[in-house]
């Protein structure tokens, strides 16, 4: 280990810090995955780019699933599983929809509408103590969703109905990640998310079935590595770090997400945009400092 690591105290550093920085390296993988899921949704319809992300994943898992031992996937949990499986896959069926049929920082912006439903799911589920000065600078980084989304007078369309639905769907999933972190192995709680996924959606995928090249087959490559790493992220943030206290870590996919639609998409930035996600930026920072009961 290189010497300037020897020097750094890590059991003094607080969880949640850690955790922090753990989720911080899924905001990054995460959008390298739906950046790709972009490009490549140009060639293949969401399902399907589902489904070959999910058998990709399952593929690059289960060699560390024999390395560690069989013994790994043994479970009691079949129930909170199941419900992780059921929100987790909806959800990311919904989420490449929407990435597929909008902007990149606009989707974005609606997915993660998610902390608003975390905290007080995690108030509920998991019986935190979420502080009512956490909840109100909740509440305004919400208002600030708003600006970034600017609706017109004919509301939501279809795929920002989908992205706002993904965004229910990863909140709940999210609950049962930390809940199930407690107690399951993180290789395989990902190697039963990538199989259920891939099962779930394999004939969906079949009738709408395209061919692809060589291009499109190492997208679904990035898309699945980045994706995967991306879900080991989150797993150790909520292993280690308070979901009430972490999750806003995510709203920094916002700005991450217009500043790749600028560069690669050529999306434009409006004023009320980068009002929305200073505010976002802004609250956020403020309750990942706030202790839980403050």
């Amino acid at each position: 280990m290189p010497k300037i690591f020897q020097k750094i105290n890590f059991s003094a550093i607080h969880p949640n810090i850690i955790g922090a920085v753990w989720l911080l390296g899924s905001v990054l993988f995460f959008q390298i995955s739906y950046s790709t899921v972009k490009f490549t949704g140009e060639q293949l319809g969401s399902v399907q780019i589902v489904f070959l992300r999910s058998l990709l994943q399952s593929a690059i898992i289960l060699p560390f699933i024999i390395k560690a031992g069989c013994s790994v996937m043994k479970t009691t949990h079949y129930k909170d599983y199941a419900c992780r499986l059921i929100f987790g896959v909806t959800n990311i069926v919904l989420t490449f929809y929407a990435y597929t049929h909008m902007h990149l920082a606009t989707a974005t912006a609606i997915v993660f509408t998610r902390p608003l439903f975390t905290i007080p799911l995690a108030a509920l589920m998991l019986k935190e103590n979420v502080g009512w000065k956490r909840g109100v600078a909740t509440l305004i980084g919400f208002i600030g969703i708003v600006m970034v989304l600017n609706p017109g007078p004919m509301g939501l369309s279809f795929p920002e109905t989908a992205a706002l639905g993904a965004s229910f769907m990863l909140a709940v999933t999210y609950i049962y990640i930390q809940k199930l972190s407690r107690t399951e192995n993180h290789l395989a709680m990902l190697l039963y998310f990538g199989l259920a996924c891939s099962l779930m959606t394999a004939y969906p995928a079949y009738c709408q079935w395209t061919s692809f090249g060589l291009r499109t087959g190492i997208c679904l490559l990035i898309i699945a590595g980045t994706a995967t790493a991306a879900q080991y992220c989150v797993i150790r943030a909520y292993q280690i770090g308070k979901a009430t206290v972490i999750s806003p870590i995510d709203y920094l996919q916002i700005p991450l997400s217009a500043f790749i639609g600028w560069c690669f998409f050529h999306e434009t930035l409006s004023l009320h945009f980068i009002a929305g996600v200073i505010i976002i930026i802004a609250t956020s920072v403020y309750i990942l400092k706030r202790r839980a009961g403050d």
